[in-house]
């Protein structure tokens, strides 16, 4: 009786030691596990959790630690890095704490985490520290965060992102580009207005809202934009809700369909997104290489987004502004070249796999460079 007491007790003292190990094991940068479940699917897939921000780093997370991530259904995340954002390459993972969100979210870098992992809203999910400080040189390196209060700028055009693309053999007073003039989440959509009717554009292409979005930003109470909205009215604008992944099918389909229908439309044209920055740079990139400008000239072009809301140049923070090129803008000129000799044949053949003729690629030729 004895011995059997004797064996239930250690094995008893065994297992508080294993819970107690790993409870060890969870906490041994002595932080305490957050939990917390899903309150949104994003557009984009990412897992919108309940947890906030100033929760995470109250605890002691920081921006660059590298977290595990376990939600209730067994998908589990390990070594992911905690970034204010989405600084890890294509289909890679991340914790994100955007600098102008409330909450934290689980995201996977142009993928959609909801469908690999079959996540939904109220999954519960644990988070834990994995090792302090792990990816903080990525952080301090690709960190961005901007202002949005105009005081903040040295005028209208670098505040709403909104310039003219001459470059190349594109024609003055053909081509434009911003941050939206509609959509008045980061306070620019009125500026990017007056600029665009300063202009007289005449077509837009809008990649970032669907028709639905752009009648929710004219119910806004914010909205102060009656230039874009004549021309809403008109049908002058060509709305897309355009995917982020740029090297999805989908992506392109979607954004050669709205080119299609821009060809057919009197200059100027505008291209924007939200901040005029990524979709509407991948748009601007392609457009300027079926135009013949060189990836200098086409980089350059991309890298004044980053002047305007950042401050970075490449003579005054070479090393960010060579990453953020390395990232983003050599990536998406890789996808329009493909396997072409040349950038001007890849947007040629990019602009014919997904659905526009000869005929219409040689009047969009025209038009913006005759």
């Amino acid at each position: 009786m004895r011995k059997k007491f004797f064996i239930i007790s250690v094995l008893i003292c065994l297992f508080t030691i294993g819970v107690f190990a790993e409870s060890i094991k969870e906490n041994r940068n002595g932080l305490e596990v957050l939990k917390g479940k899903v309150t949104e699917i994003e557009k984009y897939g990412h897992a919108l959790l309940d947890i906030t921000i100033e929760k995470t780093f109250y605890l002691g997370y920081e921006l660059g630690d590298s977290v595990n991530v376990v939600f209730d259904n067994g998908y589990t995340l390990t070594d992911i890095p905690l970034f204010d954002g989405y600084y890890v390459d294509r289909g890679m993972p991340l914790l994100r704490a955007y600098p102008t969100h409330k909450n934290i979210a689980v995201c996977i870098n142009y993928g959609k985490l909801n469908e690999e992992g079959n996540i939904n809203v109220n999954d519960k999910v644990t988070i834990s520290l994995n090792q302090k400080g792990k990816y903080l040189a990525d952080e301090l390196l690709n960190s961005l965060v901007y202002s949005n209060e105009r005081k903040d700028y040295s005028s209208d055009s670098e505040f709403a992102n909104f310039r003219e693309i001459k470059i190349g053999a594109i024609k003055k007073d053909r081509l434009f580009r911003s941050a939206s003039p509609i959509d008045n989440a980061n306070n620019r959509a009125s500026y990017a207005n007056n600029l665009m009717a300063s202009v007289i554009i005449r077509s837009v292409l809008n990649l970032a809202d669907t028709e639905e979005d752009v009648k929710q930003h004219i119910n806004n109470s914010s909205f102060d934009s009656n230039y874009y909205l004549n021309l809403f009215e008109s049908g002058s604008v060509i709305t897309l809700g355009l995917p982020i992944d740029y090297y999805s099918d989908s992506f392109g389909e979607t954004l050669v369909s709205g080119i299609k229908k821009l060809s057919d439309m009197p200059t100027p044209y505008l291209i924007h997104c939200t901040e005029g920055k990524d979709r509407a740079g991948f748009a601007s990139a392609l457009l300027e290489a079926l135009s013949g400008c060189t990836e200098d000239e086409i980089i350059t072009d991309y890298m004044e987004s980053f002047k305007n809301y950042y401050k970075i140049t490449k003579e005054n923070n070479p090393e960010k502004y060579n990453a953020i090129v390395d990232k983003n803008i050599v990536q998406m000129l890789n996808v329009i070249k493909g396997t072409n000799a040349t950038l001007e044949t890849g947007a040629y053949t990019y602009l014919k796999k997904y659905g526009m003729t000869d005929d219409q690629i040689i009047n969009l030729i025209y038009k913006l460079t005759y």
